[in-house]
C-alpha cells in the first residue's frame, strides 16, 4: 500500500499541465472522509503554486473529462501561474492513473468542485463519481470512509 496518512492514499500518478504538456512533480491522493479532517472524500493534487489555477475565491465547478488513463480538469479560462520559478500557461490539468480512469470513464464528462488549498488543489466529486472513488479505495487499498457517528441522547439520572 502507498505510504502516507491512513485514509489519505497516495497514488502513482503523473500530472501534466496543458497546453504545454509540462509534467510536474505533484502528489496525488485519494483523501477519504473522516481522515485527517476530511469532511467528504475527495482527490488532492499537491504542488506549491498549483492552487493559482483557481481564479479568486476558494473554488469553481469545472468540467472533468474521463480518459483511458485518467482524467482531465478543464479550466474556465487559461491561467498563467508560476511553478518552481517558471511561468506556465495552463488551460487544463491531466491526471494519469489507471484507477482514476474508472471514476469518470473514457469519453465521459462531468462537473466537479475544484477548490484551491494551500499547496495545491482538491477535487470534490458529485455523488456518482464519489461512490466510485470510495469503492475503488475499499477494493484496491482496503480502506473505507469513516461513518459519521450519530450523537447519543444525553442520559440524566435522578
Amino acid at each position: 500500500m502507498p505510504q502516507g496518512i491512513h485514509g489519505k492514499i497516495k497514488l502513482e500518478a503523473s500530472t501534466v499541465l496543458m497546453p504545454s504538456a509540462r509534467e510536474i512533480d505533484a502528489a496525488v491522493y485519494i483523501h477519504l472522509k473522516g481522515y485527517a479532517r476530511a469532511r467528504v472524500s475527495h482527490l488532492d493534487v499537491e504542488k506549491i503554486g498549483l492552487g493559482k489555477v483557481i481564479h479568486r475565491g476558494r473554488g469553481n465547478f469545472l468540467k472533468l473529462k474521463g480518459s483511458e488513463d485518467g482524467l482531465e480538469i478543464v479550466l474556465r479560462e487559461n491561467r498563467q501561474i508560476v511553478l518552481d520559478g517558471k511561468g506556465i500557461m495552463v488551460s487544463s490539468i491531466v491526471l494519469s492513473n489507471l484507477l482514476l480512469s474508472n471514476v469518470i470513464g473514457k469519453g465521459k464528462s462531468t462537473k466537479a468542485w475544484v477548490g484551491r488549498k494551500y499547496g495545491g488543489i482538491y477535487i470534490g466529486f458529485r455523488k456518482a463519481e464519489l461512490q466510485k472513488l470510495e469503492k475503488l479505495a475499499l477494493e484496491k487499498f482496503g480502506i473505507e470512509p469513516l461513518k459519521k457517528l450519530e450523537p447519543q441522547p444525553l442520559k440524566i439520572e435522578r
